[in-house]
Protein backbone atom coordinates (compact mmCIF):
# COMPACT_ATOMS: atom_id res chain seq x y z
CA UNK A 1 0.00 0.00 0.00
CA UNK A 2 1.74 2.96 1.46
CA UNK A 3 4.81 1.40 1.79
CA UNK A 4 5.57 2.40 -1.57
CA UNK A 5 7.06 5.30 -1.07
CA UNK A 6 10.02 3.14 1.03
CA UNK A 7 9.97 1.95 -2.51
CA UNK A 8 9.74 4.83 -4.42
CA UNK A 9 12.08 6.65 -2.41
CA UNK A 10 14.24 3.90 -2.69
CA UNK A 11 14.11 4.74 -6.38
CA UNK A 12 15.11 5.37 -9.63
CA UNK A 13 19.29 4.99 -8.79
CA UNK A 14 20.51 3.44 -11.93
CA UNK A 15 24.41 1.75 -11.24
CA UNK A 16 26.29 -0.80 -13.35
CA UNK A 17 25.99 -3.21 -10.77
CA UNK A 18 22.47 -2.88 -9.79
CA UNK A 19 19.43 -4.90 -10.02
CA UNK A 20 16.27 -2.65 -10.96
CA UNK A 21 12.96 -3.85 -9.11
CA UNK A 22 9.80 -1.95 -10.69
CA UNK A 23 6.30 -1.02 -8.81
CA UNK A 24 3.50 -2.74 -10.60
CA UNK A 25 1.16 -0.43 -11.18
CA UNK A 26 -0.99 -0.70 -8.10
CA UNK A 27 1.91 -0.28 -5.93
CA UNK A 28 2.64 3.26 -7.86
CA UNK A 29 -1.16 3.79 -7.61
CA UNK A 30 -1.37 3.61 -3.90
CA UNK A 31 1.57 5.20 -3.01
CA UNK A 32 -0.14 8.81 -5.19
CA UNK A 33 -2.00 9.79 -2.44
CA UNK A 34 0.23 9.97 0.35
CA UNK A 35 2.96 11.19 -1.77
CA UNK A 36 0.53 14.20 -2.32
CA UNK A 37 -0.17 14.39 0.95
CA UNK A 38 3.55 14.49 2.22
CA UNK A 39 4.15 17.03 -0.83
CA UNK A 40 1.51 19.38 0.58
CA UNK A 41 2.48 18.64 4.37
CA UNK A 42 6.27 19.61 3.76
CA UNK A 43 6.28 22.11 1.18
CA UNK A 44 8.83 20.17 -1.14
CA UNK A 45 8.99 21.42 -4.31
CA UNK A 46 7.77 18.51 -7.46
CA UNK A 47 10.89 19.44 -8.85
CA UNK A 48 12.78 18.10 -6.50
CA UNK A 49 10.54 14.41 -6.14
CA UNK A 50 11.62 14.80 -10.20
CA UNK A 51 15.15 14.57 -9.22
CA UNK A 52 15.05 11.76 -6.70
CA UNK A 53 13.34 9.36 -9.62
CA UNK A 54 16.51 10.08 -11.37
CA UNK A 55 18.53 9.60 -8.36
CA UNK A 56 19.36 12.82 -7.21
CA UNK A 57 18.37 13.20 -3.59
CA UNK A 58 18.49 16.78 -2.49
CA UNK A 59 19.59 16.49 1.49
CA UNK A 60 17.60 19.47 2.17
CA UNK A 61 15.06 20.01 4.95
CA UNK A 62 12.18 19.52 2.85
CA UNK A 63 13.85 16.31 1.31
CA UNK A 64 14.13 15.02 4.57
CA UNK A 65 10.96 16.02 6.20
CA UNK A 66 9.76 14.37 2.89
CA UNK A 67 11.24 11.22 3.60
CA UNK A 68 9.84 10.69 6.93
CA UNK A 69 6.30 12.23 6.31
CA UNK A 70 6.02 9.11 3.84
CA UNK A 71 7.83 6.32 5.62
CA UNK A 72 5.75 7.59 8.50
CA UNK A 73 2.39 7.53 6.52
CA UNK A 74 3.49 4.18 5.80
CA UNK A 75 4.83 2.39 8.82
CA UNK A 76 8.46 1.98 8.15
CA UNK A 77 9.42 4.71 10.64
CA UNK A 78 7.51 5.56 14.00
CA UNK A 79 6.82 9.52 14.80
CA UNK A 80 10.36 9.27 15.65
CA UNK A 81 12.10 8.43 12.65
CA UNK A 82 12.93 5.44 14.18
CA UNK A 83 13.18 1.95 11.72
CA UNK A 84 10.11 -0.61 12.05
CA UNK A 85 12.02 -2.98 10.20
CA UNK A 86 9.17 -6.04 9.68
CA UNK A 87 6.94 -3.65 8.28
CA UNK A 88 9.89 -1.87 5.66
CA UNK A 89 10.34 -5.79 4.82
CA UNK A 90 6.92 -6.95 4.45
CA UNK A 91 6.59 -3.46 2.01
CA UNK A 92 9.16 -4.75 -0.59
CA UNK A 93 8.03 -5.84 -3.90
CA UNK A 94 9.07 -9.09 -5.65
CA UNK A 95 12.22 -9.39 -7.17
CA UNK A 96 14.18 -7.81 -3.84
CA UNK A 97 16.50 -9.94 -1.98
CA UNK A 98 14.25 -10.32 1.27
CA UNK A 99 17.77 -11.51 3.55
CA UNK A 100 20.35 -8.94 1.59
CA UNK A 101 17.07 -5.99 2.42
CA UNK A 102 17.20 -7.32 6.23
CA UNK A 103 20.83 -7.26 6.74
CA UNK A 104 21.41 -3.92 5.00
CA UNK A 105 18.52 -2.47 6.80
CA UNK A 106 19.90 -3.77 10.50
CA UNK A 107 22.95 -1.83 9.53
CA UNK A 108 21.44 1.69 8.55
CA UNK A 109 18.59 1.48 11.22
CA UNK A 110 21.01 3.09 14.34
CA UNK A 111 20.80 6.66 13.32
CA UNK A 112 20.23 10.12 14.82
CA UNK A 113 19.88 13.27 14.54
CA UNK A 114 18.29 16.98 15.43
CA UNK A 115 14.79 15.73 14.78
CA UNK A 116 12.74 12.49 13.19
CA UNK A 117 13.36 13.68 9.70
CA UNK A 118 17.11 13.26 10.15
CA UNK A 119 17.06 9.38 11.07
CA UNK A 120 14.43 8.44 8.24
CA UNK A 121 16.70 10.58 5.78
CA UNK A 122 19.97 8.63 7.12
CA UNK A 123 17.78 5.02 6.64
CA UNK A 124 16.61 6.09 3.12
CA UNK A 125 20.03 7.07 2.29
CA UNK A 126 22.28 4.34 3.97
CA UNK A 127 19.67 1.67 2.21
CA UNK A 128 19.93 3.80 -1.55
CA UNK A 129 24.16 2.94 -1.11
CA UNK A 130 24.54 -0.16 0.34
CA UNK A 131 22.21 -2.11 -1.38
CA UNK A 132 22.61 -3.71 -5.13
CA UNK A 133 18.56 -3.65 -5.76
CA UNK A 134 16.79 -0.37 -6.17
CA UNK A 135 13.22 0.03 -6.63
CA UNK A 136 12.21 2.01 -9.79
CA UNK A 137 8.49 3.63 -10.75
Amino acid sequence: MQACLFLTLVLAVVGLNAHNVHLTDGQKEKANEPIAACIKETGIKPEVIAEAKKGHYSEDEAMKKFILCFFHKAGIVNADGKLNLDVAIAKLPPGVDKTEATKTLEGCKDNGGKDAADPAFAIFKCYKDATKTHVLF
